[in-house]
């Protein structure tokens, strides 16, 4: 079948990485998040903004980001020494539910402080129009979430009304008009039939750079939700789970939430990992200040457990790198480095 490879996502996000106990603490993160919006017009099961009550519970505000904020996030990242190796535009929402969001992909790929720009969307608003926007903003590459392969599996899944063949019509488009942009599609595993999985591959395939089928993914918060609905899956991306003490994810990401919060991990959904806010200090102050040392301390000296979000973090054991073993002496350069 022509089109796009199939793959597993660890493909994406395994390449090239380097033994972080020997170049911590970084001057610059390697990844940084930053979310449009953490609202989106999906309701599935399997993830967090879903679930309103659970929001409530832990007092997540839905909040999108104005170009303003956004401005300020993109030109504090310029007081970094290096360039970012991704910058990741979406966390907790739909991206697309932004209407700015072509904009802000321009505007930070002019400013030239990252290596590669990528996105994920459940791709319900995508059309001609915005396609050719998207495409000419500098997109390195666009995740699109399928969540079924007929009208009625969206109503069932993500409890959305759509027209399924325009929806796959306007895919195509984008893919047609792609020029550099990767154009990766996926679906997560929520229970699907082998009919249905090779229908998926049928239908979106010819019209994907890569492609995969993912299994469901335990989030943060593990302990008062199973985000996997019971299914357990040995990894959303073909990694294998490792239980670890240590996140190595403060050392190397940082996440900008809709409202101007950072947190330190794109699967933070409850912003339960929270060091700053850039309507009040610039990224380089959070990325070298006080509330950050004081959280990677935590972890490195075994602590875990006090950070509630933290404690039971399911994607914790798919994390690829694993710094357990040189937790003592990460801890001592960062407190030699700190004075």
């Amino acid at each position: 079948m022509n089109g796009g490879q199939r793959i597993e996502a660890k493909d994406l996000r395994c390449k090239d990485r380097q033994p972080l106990q020997e170049i911590i603490p970084l001057p610059t993160p390697f990844v940084v998040y930053i979310d449009p919006t953490n609202k989106c017009n999906f309701r599935c099961e399997f993830c967090p903004t879903a679930d309103k009550d659970l929001l409530r519970k832990v007092g997540r505000p839905a909040a999108t980001m104005s170009m303003d904020l956004f401005r300020k996030a993109v030109d504090d990242l310029k007081a970094f020494p290096q360039k970012l190796k991704l910058a990741s535009i979406y966390k907790d929402g739909e991206p697309l539910m932004n209407k700015h969001f072509p904009d802000m992909i321009r505007y930070l790929k002019d400013a030239d402080v990252a290596e590669r720009i990528w996105t994920k969307t459940n791709g319900s608003a995508l059309c001609p129009e915005l396609n050719q926007r998207l495409i000419d903003s500098g997109l390195d590459l666009i995740c699109i979430s399928v969540e079924a392969v007929s009208a009625s599996g969206y109503l069932r899944v993500a409890k959305a009304r759509i027209d399924y063949d325009k929806f796959r019509e306007n895919i195509a488009d984008l893919y047609q008009r792609r020029g550099n942009c990767q154009i990766y599609i996926k679906i997560a595993d929520s229970g699907f039939s082998k009919v249905e999985i090779d229908k998926f591959y049928a239908d979106f395939q010819p019209m994907s750079t890569q492609i995969a089928v993912e299994k469901l993914m335990g989030w943060s918060y593990s302990d008062i939700k199973d985000f996997t609905l019971g299914t357990k899956p040995d990894t959303y991306d073909g990694l294998p789970l490792i239980a670890k003490k240590v996140c190595a994810y403060p050392f190397y990401v940082l996440a900008i939430n809709a409202d101007g919060s950072v947190s330190l991990c794109g699967n933070d959904w409850a912003h339960g990992t929270v060091v700053g806010n850039i309507t009040e200090q610039s990224l380089h102050e959070i990325w070298h200040g006080a509330a950050l040392y004081e959280f990677r301390k935590t972890m490195l000296e075994g602590r875990r457990k006090e950070i509630p979000v933290c404690a039971d973090c399911y994607y914790l054991q798919i994390v690829p790198d694993n710094i357990d073993p040189h937790s003592a002496a990460i801890l001592k350069q960062l407190k030699e480095v700190r004075g």
